[in-house]
């Protein structure tokens, strides 16, 4: 698309083909003319983009079901008759126990580093897809196990999808909502964590009284239905206009941006969103290649080490108060329910 702007020294409107805009070194979002009121309010303002966000939010609930399951399996007698290696009278037992559990998190952990490439070379769409894919692999290995092995095996293959999905759901969320209800629809996929969990306790606390190995594998089964209904579901969705500018699809992701906004594609407010999306791409691909000159090929080896390079330069200065933050709040996050987990 060619589209040109227009800019006048005297702060006077620069025209485009899209529309028309008043440039001035004010801060933007004194200017900015909001879709609606700000908080969970503005979310029947914007309710088709509330709903997307709601609906991505499954991601969450996929999460927090898996964490809650393995606390309350882990005691049933089933369970334990099953999987000698972890009843309370094998040897080191409390070892296995805890290597059960942390499976899921290394495989999360590998899942949330892998996931960004991923969302950034096939959208975050189809990423949430494969991360479905990847989840519903190991749910099925967790489902039919018959050793140990077979579990940890599942447990791995299913944190790796659990890791995908918490990565990539919040960030889906966060590129197709309204700037005033941003931080209201993020919140969703906090709200969904807590939610499976408390419907993994409710489950598993009906399934401990069924007789057979059934009381554990269905609920192993059971946490494939949300993540299919994502994984199906997001299809349906429209892709990230962010994602869409960053690889030069400026009609679509116009177009995309209108039918979240629930607005004509010639709306200033959806023109001027559009118009912030391309600038922030420009200049994020114009500081990589200052800071990654030798980087810069299309090929597999270079992307590779631009992406190493992008992890590293989160904690050079300029940048690195901004990441301990955002660690130190996931940490506290995370932390919270230690005195209260059964693990």
């Amino acid at each position: 698309m060619d589209s040109k702007v227009h800019e006048s020294q005297d702060g006077a409107p620069m025209t485009s083909d899209r529309g028309t805009f008043v440039h001035h070194a004010d801060a933007v979002w004194d200017q900015r003319e909001p879709y609606g009121p700000a908080g969970f309010k503005g979310a029947f303002t914007s309710s088709y983009a509330a709903l997307c966000a709601a609906f991505a939010a499954l991601g969450g609930m996929v999460f927090g079901y898996d964490q809650g399951v393995v606390s309350v399996v882990l005691v049933m007698p089933q369970f334990l008759s099953r999987f000698t290696r972890v009843s309370e009278t094998a040897s080191g037992a409390g070892f296995w126990k805890g290597l059960l559990t942390a499976m899921i998190e290394l495989g999360a952990l590998i899942g949330a580093l892998n996931q960004g490439w991923i969302a950034d070379k096939i959208s975050r769409k189809y990423s949430i897809v494969v991360a479905v894919i990847v989840f519903t692999v190991g749910s099925i290995i967790q489902t039919a196990a018959i050793d140990y092995a077979m579990l940890i095996v599942g447990r791995l293959i299913g944190g790796l999808g659990i890791g995908m999905l918490s990565m990539v759901a919040p960030l889906y969320i966060s590129e197709i909502s309204p700037p005033e209800i941003r931080g209201a629809l993020l919140v969703l996929e906090e709200f969904s964590i807590v939610a499976g969990i408390c419907i993994a306790y409710w489950i598993t606390y009906g399934t401990q009284y069924i007789a057979s190995e059934w009381s554990f594998r269905l609920p192993f089964l059971l946490q494939m239905i949300p993540s299919t209904v994502l994984g199906i579901g997001i299809l349906f969705l429209p892709f990230s206009p962010r994602w869409l500018a960053s690889k030069g699809r400026d009609d679509e992701a116009l177009q995309n941006l209108g039918k979240l906004r629930q607005l004509p594609v010639t709306d200033q407010r959806v023109l001027q969103e559009w118009f912030d999306i391309r600038a922030e791409i420009a200049f994020h691909q114009q500081t990589n290649a200052i800071k990654h000159p030798n980087l810069q090929g299309k090929n597999t080896m270079n992307s590779i080490k631009l992406e190493l390079a992008s992890w590293s330069d989160c904690f050079r200065r300029g940048c690195w108060r901004r990441t301990h933050i955002g660690i130190g709040i996931m940490f506290f996050q995370v932390s919270k329910p230690w005195p209260y987990m059964n693990v």
